[in-house]
């Protein structure tokens, strides 16, 4: 039976920070989930938004045939830059880190590149959760 293997990525929303470096960096990260995963469906799971990292994943995604997860709180419908055409949506709460303990709880791995308070505190979220040893193979963290 197939498995599905959620992969979040949290990191910059805001575009303070060297786009190139951090599409390379995921492009290569979502170049090993193919080759690790060949017999899995893969969920792509990010903040929703149209804008810094989670859009960058969610283009990579598609390019890689991922399933894209948007998972964010009620305020992200309200953002400029609007939210990323994902096949799927998760809505928890009406704030922006209302979501956090939901979605590390739905996702089996986490990629972090960079990111302010919002993506540190579910990475560290993440790590409590998973335990130091466990988190380590989990968890992939890049700054930008």
């Amino acid at each position: 039976m197939e498995e599905i293997i959620k992969y979040g990525i949290v990191g910059h929303s805001k575009g303070n920070f060297d786009l190139e470096v951090a599409t390379t960096f995921l492009r290569r990260q979502f170049e090993k989930i193919k080759n690790e995963h060949l017999n899995n469906s893969i969920e792509i799971v990010s903040g929703y938004t149209n804008l810094g990292i989670p859009k960058i994943a969610y283009e990579l995604a598609e390019e890689f045939g991922f399933i894209t997860v948007g998972f964010s709180a009620k305020q992200a419908l309200e953002i400029k830059s609007g939210v990323y055409p994902v096949k799927k949506v998760i809505l928890k709460g009406s704030k922006f880190g209302d979501e956090s303990e939901d979605f590390v709880q739905y996702i089996d791995r986490l990629i972090r590149i960079g990111g302010g308070i919002q993506s540190r505190k579910e990475t560290e979220m993440f790590k409590n959760l998973h335990g130091t040893k466990a988190s380590k193979m989990l968890l992939t963290e890049f700054e930008v």
